[in-house]
């Protein structure tokens, strides 16, 4: 397999991040065409179309959850758009440019995302998208054990729907 396509989606997914990052609300039209097109670009569209649909309520429930235990703040309550777009673009990559993290053991992802996804955040935060309320340790250590939490069950998510799905062929 030529590894053309998983430049792409990463290439893609960075994209959506930075127009997010540096944008904000006026990102949404260009985010969500990004979106659309890394969708298109799929080589596993049912897959990616059962994954948003069973993932995306999950993450936005993890952002949800973030916003009342005041672990951080947005601008628009409880989170604003781009940040929904900002979560498919993610979840699009899965199981493209992000396919080594399904091949983890599910503590080893628990423990890869409790130690990296909030440096994403902590990066909003110093941009003024978002507030943490909490010390910065606590933060860490709070958020990112609830969003590895809300990703792992993700990750369990979409090898179940792979099952299925490979079940369905046979």
């Amino acid at each position: 397999m030529t590894k053309l396509p998983l430049i792409i989606n990463f290439v893609l997914f960075q994209t959506v991040w930075f127009l997010s990052l540096f944008f904000e609300a006026q990102s949404v039209l260009y985010t969500s065409v990004i979106v659309v097109l890394m969708f298109a670009l799929s080589k596993q569209r049912k897959l990616d179309a059962l994954l948003l649909v069973k993932a995306l309520p999950i993450a936005l429930l993890c952002e949800y959850l973030a916003t009342e235990l005041n672990l951080l703040e947005f601008k628009v309550s409880p989170f604003p758009l781009w940040l929904v777009l900002l979560w498919a673009a993610l979840i699009l990559c899965l199981n493209t440019s992000m396919a080594f993290i399904t091949n983890l053991k599910v503590w080893q992802a628990y423990l890869v995302c409790l130690a990296f996804a909030p440096i994403s955040y902590y990066s909003g935060a110093q941009f003024g998208v978002l507030d943490i309320y909490t010390p910065v340790w606590a933060f860490w250590l709070l958020y990112g054990a609830l969003w590895a939490a809300a990703f792992t069950l993700i990750l369990i998510i979409n090898q179940k729907i792979k099952s299925i799905l490979k079940f369905s062929k046979q």
